[in-house]
């Protein structure tokens, strides 16, 4: 099992749309089977876009290291099991009406999306052993 993204991998990932952005993430977390947030003391930060709250996420330690700058300066990457974050994380923040931001870039934000529906496709995608995007 890997925990570092490959290097052509890397280098594609600033000039992914959000679907690309989404099913990297996707395809990632079920290899390694952890997802990577920052944090301010044991929680995950969240920011605000155009009003809503929303939970940033990456699929590898790398990424959340890096965005640790300007306003997220000092803040420390810190992981979940998938499974916890499926069923606690996701969850949680469905019930707070948080969405999920899937790796945010530099250049604006990631892709967005409800975490219910995160849910499902990931639910989907673990027993049927294969991931599709299709709800």
């Amino acid at each position: 099992m890997r925990y570092e993204p490959y290097d052509d991998e890397y280098a594609a990932v600033p000039t992914m749309n959000d679907e690309e952005l989404l099913e990297y993430f996707l395809f990632s977390i079920l290899e390694t089977d952890e997802i990577w947030g920052l944090k301010d003391g044991p929680s995950w930060i969240t920011r605000s876009i155009a009003g809503q709250e929303v939970l940033p996420v990456w699929p590898f330690k790398r990424f959340a290291a890096e965005a640790a700058t300007g306003d997220w300066q000092g803040l420390k990457p810190g992981a979940d099991s998938l499974e916890y974050f499926i069923y606690n994380t996701l969850s949680t923040r469905a019930k707070q009406g948080v969405m999920i931001e899937i790796m945010p870039r530099i250049s604006g934000t990631g892709c967005l999306i409800n975490p219910q529906r995160l849910v499902t496709i990931l639910e989907n995608t673990m027993h049927a052993g294969e991931y599709t995007l299709d709800d």
